[in-house]
Formats: C-alpha cells, sequence, structure tokens
C-alpha cells in the first residue's frame, strides 16, 4: 500500500520524485520516475538478514567473482571494523525485479561523508549491477545521495581500475550532480594466471632466484626433520588455527591488528564457506609462521602472511609458501593466483601482472560543508 506522506517542497523540487511508498527508517523508499519507467530508492540498513529475494540472489551471483563483493564478506566488515561513529547501509535502486543496483556504503557520523564499504582489509569494491541498463539506475541512486541523504563527500575505493566501473564512475557522478570529482591512486595489486599450468611449470617460469632460494631454504627448513607444514580447512582445528595464527601475528613484525575481531571471524566465516587455507609451518613444532589464504572461484587470495623474527634466517614464510601454492596450483587447481594489496618487491617474483586500484571522490554542492570540501581540494591541488 502506497503510504501518503508527503516530502516537503523543497524535497520534492530537487528530487521530483513521487510520494514515499515505504517510510520505514530501515527500508524506506523512494520512487522516482525514469524515461517513464519509475525507479525505486531504498536504503537498508547493515547488517540485515531480510534483504529481498532478487537482491539475495545478486549478491550471490556477484560474489562468485570474488568473496570480497559477498553479504557474508559485508557482513563481518560491519560487525567486526566499524568505529563508535561509522554506520553502513545498502543503497539500493531497481526498476522492478531482477533490475537492480546496489552501492554497500559506510556512513560518517562526524562529517557527513559517504564512503564505499571498504578499509584495509579490502583489496577492490565494486558495487552490485544485474541489469542489462545499468547507468540510469546509478545515476538516479547517485543523485539521491546527493539530494536525499545530502552526504557532503563520497568516495569509492579501491576500484580495480580496469573495469568499466572505473571507467564510467566518473561521468555517473557528473551526471548526478556531484561536483570536484577526482581520481586518485589506492595501491598496486599483483596477481598471476597459471593457464593450467602444474606448479613445477609455474616455478621453471619464474626468475631463477625465486626457484633457487625455495629449494635452497626448503632444504634447510625440512633438514633432520625439524620443519614440518600443515594447511586448515575447517573442522574442529579452525580454532586452534586461529590461536595460533593471532599468536604469531602478534609477536611478528606487523602492525598490530586495528580491530582484532576481524581476522577471527573471517577465519571462521571462511571455515563454513570452504574457502579457508590455514597455513602453519612448525620447526621443532613450534608454529613460526603463519597465512591464510582464501580460495574461491578457481582463485587463491593471499590474505595475511607473518612469521616469527627469530626464525627468519630459516625463511619460513618463504617456505610456507611454497608449500601452499604446490597445493593450491596442484590439488585445488586454480586458475589465478592474487597477492592482493601492496607493491611489495618479492611480489614481482611470484607474480607476473601488476595492475592498480584506485578511488574516486566528489563533493556535493548542495551542501555547505560540501562546497567548502570542494574548495579545499581545488586550492590544495592549485598549490601543490
Amino acid at each position: 500500500m502506497v503510504n501518503n506522506t508527503a516530502l516537503s517542497a523543497r524535497a520534492l523540487r530537487i528530487l521530483n520524485v513521487c510520494p514515499i511508498v515505504n517510510a520505514e527508517p530501515r527500508t524506506g523508499a523512494l520512487w522516482l520516475p525514469q524515461n517513464n519507467n519509475p525507479v525505486e530508492i531504498k536504503k537498508i540498513l547493515l547488517p540485515s538478514k531480510n534483504l529481498a529475494e532478487d537482491l539475495h540472489a545478486a549478491f550471490s551471483r556477484h560474489e562468485c567473482d570474488n568473496p570480497q563483493f559477498g553479504l557474508d564478506w559485508l557482513d563481518n566488515l560491519v560487525r567486526t571494523a566499524l568505529t563508535g561513529h561509522e554506520s553502513a547501509a545498502l543503497y539500493v535502486a531497481r526498476r522492478g525485479p531482477g533490475d537492480l543496483v546496489a552501492l554497500p556504503l559506510k556512513l560518517d557520523g562526524r562529517t557527513g561523508q559517504a564512503h564505499a564499504l571498504a578499509n584495509f582489509y579490502t583489496s577492490t569494491y565494486t558495487p552490485v549491477i544485474q541489469s542489462d541498463s545499468s547507468r540510469p539506475l546509478l545515476v538516479a541512486l547517485l543523485r539521491f545521495l546527493a539530494d536525499r541523504e545530502r552526504f557532503t563527500a563520497l568516495t569509492l575505493s579501491p576500484i580495480d581500475s580496469q573495469t568499466p566501473f572505473f571507467a564510467e564512475v566518473a561521468a555517473l557522478l557528473e551526471d548526478a550532480g556531484w561536483t570536484g570529482v577526482h581520481h586518485y591512486a589506492c595501491f598496486a595489486n599483483w596477481t598471476h594466471s597459471l593457464e593450467d599450468a602444474p606448479f613445477q611449470t609455474y616455478l621453471s617460469n619464474r626468475p631463477s632466484r625465486l626457484s633457487n632460494t625455495i629449494n635452497r631454504k626448503t632444504r634447510s627448513f625440512f633438514k633432520h626433520d625439524r620443519g614440518r607444514m600443515e594447511v586448515l580447512h575447517g573442522g574442529e582445528q579452525v580454532e586452534y588455527g586461529i590461536k595460533a595464527f593471532v599468536s604469531i601475528y602478534e609477536r611478528s613484525w606487523k602492525t598490530n591488528e586495528p580491530f582484532d575481531a576481524f581476522m577471527p571471524e573471517l577465519i571462521r566465516l571462511s571455515a563454513r564457506r570452504d574457502w579457508l587455507r590455514l597455513g602453519l609451518a612448525y620447526y621443532d613444532d613450534i608454529p613460526v609462521a603463519s597465512q591464510v589464504w582464501l580460495v574461491s572461484g578457481g582463485v587463491a587470495y593471499i590474505y595475511k602472511l607473518a612469521h616469527l623474527d627469530e626464525y627468519a634466517h630459516l625463511s619460513p614464510g618463504t617456505v610456507l609458501s611454497a608449500f601452499m601454492l604446490e597445493r593450491a596450483i596442484d590439488q585445488d587447481h586454480i586458475a589465478t593466483v592474487d597477492f592482493l594489496t601492496g607493491d611489495d618487491d618479492y611480489k614481482k617474483d611470484w607474480m607476473s601482472h601488476r595492475g592498480e586500484r584506485k578511488g574516486v571522490a566528489a563533493y556535493n554542492p548542495r551542501t555547505l560543508r560540501g562546497r567548502a570540501l570542494q574548495l579545499g581540494h581545488t586550492l590544495k591541488r592549485r598549490f601543490k
């Protein structure tokens, strides 16, 4: 039933919308005319257990491309990796059942800004698109964020710079009335395509220094049966694996996790979804190195690496990486290896392709703070 609650005259002028369809604040919706095909815009606060069937199905298909695109990943991010002034919402624009786009966002209550629902745990971000004509839906959604939600600024990152969405997102924002639209660099992403090659073929095609190092360090690590490896997938060993990983990570050179619940919950989630490959290297039965990989859709995502500094001379991380990669290639039959974030020199030896993740930012001229932010950005670029 249509709710006839009226918008203010100013809001109606800005949005040119029909009356509110559902004014319930958690899933309030607006209908926008769009070339005689009305577009429903809906905001859903996250986490949510009551998504429409077509939206849930769209996320499930999207997750096949990368676990980070799925609802389970986003749910864990929302529950474990937001600060006290942040909240999360899913903005959905649809013309009808199964014809929709969805944009997961993180909302900053202090600044009035909106950001991609992502942070340093995220290696790639994209909206969910299930439409043969997504551009009008995306423009309507982005205009809604400016006109109705009145966010002062919007940033979307990290986006794969080679995707169609990245190529058109700046124009989409400008068409929706955002100003000061600009791109910025995020980080490098190293990957390798295997083309059905076994591990030994992969290794023979990498720089000789890598294969020589792996062979030499592997012999040393396993000498006199002092070293051993295992890879956990799930079951009763998961909690032990979490404890071992956290212990190694906290005692390694790595910076402490700012959200200490995220990784344990990701490991549990990955075990339930059969993504998990948690590797452990032991020396004299002491866990000295650990790695968390996710394997999904033919891709091995190398997510977290750590080892104890006092065993660095044994290169347990290198030996464990080779051990896990051999299993992923020859047993999981992966097609691609993804080293996720960072431009570390060692990744050039293991991987063959360097991609880039970038972001896009824009300001809302309908708000005073948005105009101030744009002016600051303009002056910074002018006097840089």
